[in-house]
């Protein structure tokens, strides 16, 4: 561990040092953003105040002609205002633009807020122009001067007579529209054109620099930054190779020790081990070995499974008892998960009994079962209880086990013989009962067709009475297996005594269909395959069926009926020559 220290200090310096970097590239890249923007807004302003100079020259014209062609003061007025402001003769609107006259001809602007009287040129002026930028606006502006006394010209000449003399009108129209003003007109364009272009490449070039400076500040703003986090994030693993795991961790892993808590397990590798939680591990062992010693002799002479788990389902210990039932010595599952014996049906059942632990609940006599180790699966009765530190906090589980197959077994041997037949292993007649009963009420609730099959054997006493029991026997086991093989779940096949069989078939739904065609269709199977010869021990016998069949109504009937019905037609098929099925009526109740 000796190195780790040392790193940890290196990589705390190389921290302070980014750190410092970050600093300084932050103070950069402000510094930058703000050149970068004081050069956009230059050139935007340069180029806004060249557009006015030429705005104002059209705006100018216009006025000029709109009050020659109409006499109303109000264009008049709107003129000398613009050459006014244009001079710093009058105050600048703050609502300036290169529309402004354009929106303000019929408006009183009784709410106008206005700034300073600066002239165009002076506004121009402090922008930055260069002497040669600044030589072409002074030609511009020089110009429109000179156009602006010809159009004051124009309105003079047009006022002198009133009323007002047409012939002078023209004239002063024509003095606004002559070649003389649209030459004089294209010699304020030409230079303010030339001056646009200068000033934008100017700019392009400052605000070029300027981005440029910006990103390169921003590039080694993000490479210090990226530096930064690879130095926070080695400080982290260095941190943690020292400790073993993180901060939060070792905290609760110290309170739990502190609080009694010796079954967590600590998880420890290669990679931690010689570290603090490595440590703490060692000691969490040895006072756990302490706490358990004198348990020890008390839980291993039990012939029950007696195991306890982390409230992870961990498992913490594991006795002698469990050995033997599970097949797994203690070695093998101390610091595994519990769920390695449960099977892949029952892994729900682990989470929800954690659930309770947690809650401090008891879990008693649970019945399941768990996997051994050699695969088979061992039949539990489970007993599983909290265990808490000293501050009443759950911290594990404590389970005890028994070992119940044998007695699972006689439950189900006592379950098969009660309701089913010993030779065949098909339903007898009480199992039969009962679950017609509930089928019929399912049947009629889910409004489905119910079938009763009645299957009377038609030589079985000849072969019985020549040949002995035995062969009786074999005839009737093969019976049932071919009766199964033709049905699925839930339908059921039963040895109703003697020679006697019967089927509960389910069918559609009586929404669907009305027809009985999908019992004909099963019918139709069974019977060659009931009819074909049976194999019994030296020799073959054949063996037909005589077969009722009845079909329980929509509105449903009682199970011993259906049976009675099912019977009544099974005599009916050997009085017609056996070997055939025939459907139960009404009018086989009424011949009853």
């Amino acid at each position: 561990m000796a190195h780790k220290p040392s790193r940890l200090k290196a990589y705390l310096k190389a921290m302070l040092l980014f750190v410092l970097l970050l600093a300084a590239s932050l103070v950069v890249v402000i510094f930058e953003q703000l050149r970068y923007e004081e050069a956009l807004l230059k050139r935007e302003q340069s180029v806004r105040l060249v557009e006015e100079l030429r705005q104002s020259s059209n705006d100018l014209a216009k006025l000029s002609r709109n009050y020659v062609t109409t006499l109303d003061p109000v264009y008049k007025s709107l003129f000398y205002e613009l050459v006014g402001i244009r001079d710093g003769a009058l105050p600048r609107p703050k609502s300036y633009s290169l529309v402004y006259w354009d929106v303000n001809i019929n408006n009183t602007r009784e709410h106008e807020e206005y700034g300073e009287a600066v002239p165009l040129l002076t506004l121009l002026r402090k922008t930055g122009l260069t002497d040669d930028e600044w030589r072409k606006v002074i030609m511009a502006k020089h110009n429109s001067d000179s156009l602006v006394k010809i159009e004051k010209r124009a309105m003079t000449l047009v006022e002198e007579d009133d009323p007002v003399d047409f012939d002078k009108r023209n004239l002063a129209l024509a003095m606004l529209a002559d070649d003389y003003f649209i030459n004089t007109k294209m010699d304020i364009m030409q230079p303010i054109l030339e001056a646009e272009q200068m000033i934008i490449a100017r700019t392009q070039a400052d605000v070029d620099r300027a981005k440029r400076n910006l990103s390169l500040a921003t590039v080694l703003l993000l490479f210090v930054c990226v530096m930064l986090t690879w130095c926070i994030y080695k400080i982290g693993q260095q941190l943690k190779l020292l400790i073993g795991c993180s901060i939060p961790e070792l905290q609760s892993t110290i309170k739990r020790l502190g609080n009694g808590d010796f079954l967590t397990t600590i998880s420890v590798n290669d990679s931690n081990k010689e570290s603090v939680l490595g440590w703490l591990a060692k000691t969490q062992g040895r006072l756990a070995s302490l706490n358990l010693a004198h348990f020890r002799s008390i839980v291993d002479s039990s012939d029950d499974a007696i195991i306890s788990k982390s409230i992870h389902g961990v498992i913490a210990s594991w006795n002698t008892g469990a050995e033997r039932i599970f097949g797994y010595s203690s070695d093998e599952m101390i610091g595994k998960p519990l769920a390695t014996i449960i099977p892949d049906e029952r892994q729900h059942e682990e989470p929800e009994i954690l659930a309770k632990i947690a809650r401090g609940e008891k879990v008693d006599h649970f019945e399941t079962q768990r996997l051994h180790k050699d695969g088979h699966l061992v039949d539990l009765s489970v007993t599983i209880s909290p265990i808490y530190n000293g501050d009443g906090e759950v911290i594990g589980a404590s389970k005890i086990a028994r070992d119940i197959s044998k007695a699972k077994a006689a439950e189900a041997e006592i379950h098969r013989l009660a309701y089913f037949d010993a030779l065949t292993g098909l339903a007898n007649r009480r199992y039969l009962y009962s679950y017609l009963d509930q089928a019929c009420k399912e049947a009629i609730n889910d409004g489905r067709q119910l079938a009763v099959v009645f299957i009377d054997l038609d030589n079985f006493k000849p072969l019985n009475d020549s040949k002995g029991h035995e062969a009786g026997d074999v005839l009737l086991k093969s019976v049932s297996n071919r009766l199964l093989s033709l049905i699925e779940q839930p339908d059921i096949a039963s040895r109703f005594g003697g020679d006697e069989f019967i089927l509960v078939l389910h069918g559609p739904s009586w929404a669907e269909t009305t027809s009985t065609e999908w019992l004909n269709a099963l019918l139709n199977e069974a019977m060659p395959v009931l009819n074909e010869p049976y194999e019994i021990e030296d020799f073959t016998h054949q063996c037909s069926p005589s077969v009722g069949v009845t079909v329980m109504g929509q509105h449903g009937e009682a199970g011993e009926a259906l049976i009675q019905q099912a019977d009544q037609a099974m005599y009916l098929a050997k009085s017609k020559g056996k070997n055939q099925f025939v459907f139960h009526t009404s009018a086989d109740d009424s011949m009853s």
